[in-house]
């Protein structure tokens, strides 16, 4: 038989009018079983029930209403059927502690407080203590200046052996104590929080802040670096380093920590500027240029030649006879393809070498004006009075290679593949007495117009030629020898690997010295760091990893990914050295750079087995594996490494950022 919902309502409105209680009640209730989602009908019926005295009937239909408006966020309606139900049961916590969450929805917050405060004294009281600690937490987290209850809060976890969320509350109480602008509290439970998580880098990054505030940036240096003893390529503590020294204006540790932090990993490039930028204030215009030369070779790299010259200029405003400058100056004007700001450069170069005693400046800017200037005779004349003086011989700069360098460039896919006919005398071409050519750098990106066409082959072989010939100049012999033993081997007999192997026999150690460019390996031996990886004792290691290293820099990323597979097939993992871990790490960011995130992924996972990782290494490996796997196309990968960094550090890099957009794309 159909069920007459119409006539049971009819009905049941009847006999409420008539006050048969009993008999409206089970009309309704009729209803309510036939359409369990009748709300309304529920609600109505309970109210039957509790008055006539039915009160566990009363309750659970109640119940069923309060959670269908909570549910669908009624928080007002779901807090007037718990009130109801309270009314009905007094003292039901777990009543209480639904009344606190609804009134926290709608934004009544002395009301949630009140409710949350009541349940929390309620379990401290019958001794259940994590459950008045889970109400406490709510209480924190609703009243966003009371530093008392998060202290309190974060003791009782502490007691508990509740490790992390101790150290949480630590972190949120003296981040609430910041805001007050009450530094010295907010550093002592940070301190606390750093107890139970040392090197967290969240912690570390708020010391460094209220440290800084208190005007004790010192207490932050001396903290970071004593980490960094233990965790000497924690990169992350590095930078904070950085960001210390240079707000303390200590412009010699700034600039150990910068390079240390560069050779880890170089995309920190930036971090250069800041140091310029701090010598700069100091009027320390020779460590301005110093930091600058190791700066342009990123800069000119990443294709921001603009902004290289743009602190050129910041340089020679102060000091426009500045030598060091005005070569980095020409360098920039090279790498532009601005002739005529290459020979302005040059001739300021040749003035301010003469006048401050630089003969090797003087001689390579005249050398280049003679060819570029050749009907002003004072050129040459004093380019000859200088070699008649020391007893040089004749420099000779290639006419064709200079013109070469300065031509407009062509659509590639129209270029046909051209050979070279190169000397050790043709390097220097373009090529300052302590600069590494631009020109060689962009991987011999020259043009001859006599030159005949030749296959893919032989263009390969120009390529490594132009390669050895970088080599030979900047003092990079291993490298040199190496390379061109393999193309003795590959290409056979060649005049052109002949005349390259005669340039690196004749080559004099002062010579090639005197070549290279004053970088990063000039800088670390001038401010004592040239370490060595604790234990290792591998001379066939040092020399593949190093080397590799090296190709990195210069992006000859096959190379270096060649020679960083062969310095780890020299070690094992737990040999008690970090050289498994770091040559793992730089294969996976070399065959990332090189896009194929697949291997990168292979070496990322190799590095993850390294035996003793710390926290952050962990969280660094994963947040790579996430970017490898988003590269690769492998979004859920992804996203489940993106949210497992998350998950331990929420302010690693731009996690959290990831994580939502990933959200999103899910």
């Amino acid at each position: 038989m159909t069920f007459d919902r119409t006539r049971a309502m009819r009905n049941a409105e009847r006999f409420v009018a008539q006050g048969k209680i009993k008999a409206a009640i089970a009309e309704y209730r009729s209803v309510v079983e036939h359409d369990p989602g009748d709300i309304a009908t529920t609600n109505m019926l309970g109210d039957l029930l509790a008055k006539n005295s039915e009160k566990g009937a009363a309750v659970d239909c109640y119940t069923t209403v309060a959670e269908y408006y909570a549910g669908q966020g009624f928080a007002q309606k779901g807090i007037a059927i718990y009130n109801k139900i309270s009314k009905l049961q007094p003292g039901s916590m777990a009543v209480t502690e639904k009344l606190a969450e609804l009134y926290a929805l709608k934004g009544s917050l002395s009301e949630a407080r009140h409710h949350y405060t009541i349940v929390a004294e309620h379990h401290s009281k019958n001794g259940r203590r994590m459950d008045a600690l889970a109400a406490w937490k709510q209480i924190a987290r609703l009243d966003h200046n009371n530093t008392e209850v998060c202290v309190t809060l974060a003791e009782s976890y502490l007691r508990e052996r509740q490790l992390e969320e101790a150290a949480e509350a630590f972190v949120d109480a003296a981040l609430r104590f910041a805001r007050k602008e009450n530094h010295e509290e907010s550093v002592k439970y940070l301190l606390k929080g750093l107890e139970i998580r040392p090197g967290d880098l969240r912690i570390l990054a708020e010391l460094v802040v209220e440290y800084s505030a208190m005007g004790q940036v010192q207490k932050a240096v001396h903290l970071l670096e004593e980490i960094l003893e233990q965790e000497p390529y924690n990169r992350d503590v590095l930078y904070l380093l950085v960001d210390c020294l240079i707000a303390a204006k200590d412009s010699e540790g700034a600039e150990k920590a910068v390079i240390k932090l560069v050779e880890i990993e170089p995309a920190n490039y930036p971090k250069l500027i800041d140091l310029l930028r701090l010598h700069l204030e100091a009027e320390d215009l020779d460590a301005s240029a110093r930091v600058l030369s190791m700066s342009c070779e990123y800069l000119l790299a990443a294709g921001d030649g603009s902004e290289c010259k743009l602190w050129i200029d910041e340089i020679l405003k102060r000091e426009s006879s500045h030598v060091a400058a005005l070569r980095l100056l020409v360098r920039a004007a090279s790498w532009l393809k601005d002739e005529d700001a290459f020979r302005e450069a040059l001739e300021r170069l040749a003035d301010a070498a003469n006048a401050s005693g630089e003969v090797d400046d003087e001689r390579y800017a005249l050398s280049h004006l003679v060819v570029i200037r050749p009907f002003e005779t004072k050129f040459a004349d004093r380019l000859e009075a200088i070699n008649a003086e020391h007893g040089f011989s004749a420099e000779v700069v290639d006419e064709e290679l200079l013109k070469a360098q300065f031509a407009p460039e062509e659509d590639p896919a129209d270029d046909a593949p051209v050979e070279i006919e190169r000397t050790d005398e043709t390097v220097s071409a373009v090529a300052g007495p302590d600069e590494a050519s631009p020109l060689l750098e962009r991987n011999g990106d020259v043009a001859n117009p006599t030159a005949t066409a030749a296959p893919s082959g032989e263009a390969r072989l120009q390529k490594e030629l132009d390669s050895v010939a970088f080599y030979i100049e900047n003092g990079y012999t291993e490298l040199a020898e190496k390379t061109i033993s393999g193309l003795e081997a590959e290409f056979g007999a060649r005049d052109e690997i002949s005349a390259l192997r005669t340039s690196l026999s004749g080559a004099a150690p002062e010579e090639q010295d005197k070549a290279a460019s004053f970088g990063i390996e000039d800088i670390r031996s001038e401010f004592g760091l040239d370490e060595k990886d604790s234990g290792a004792t591998d001379d066939d290691f040092e020399t593949h990893f190093h080397t590799a290293v090296a190709y990195q820099e210069m992006g000859l990323l096959e190379q270096a990914i060649g020679e960083f597979q062969d310095a780890i097939a020299l070690v094992k993992n737990g040999d008690g050295t970090r050289r498994f871990f770091q040559c793992s790490n730089l294969l996976g960011h070399c065959f990332m750079a090189a896009g194929t995130p697949k291997h990168a992924i292979t070496w990322f996972n190799r590095a993850l087995e390294t035996v003793d990782l710390s926290t952050e290494e962990k969280q660094g490996l994963w947040y790579e594996l996430a970017v490898a796997f988003e590269s690769d196309g492998n979004i859920e990968s992804a996203a489940r490494h993106f949210e497992q960094v998350y998950a331990e550090n929420v302010d690693f890099r731009d996690v959290a950022r990831r994580v939502k957009a990933m959200l999103v794309v899910q």
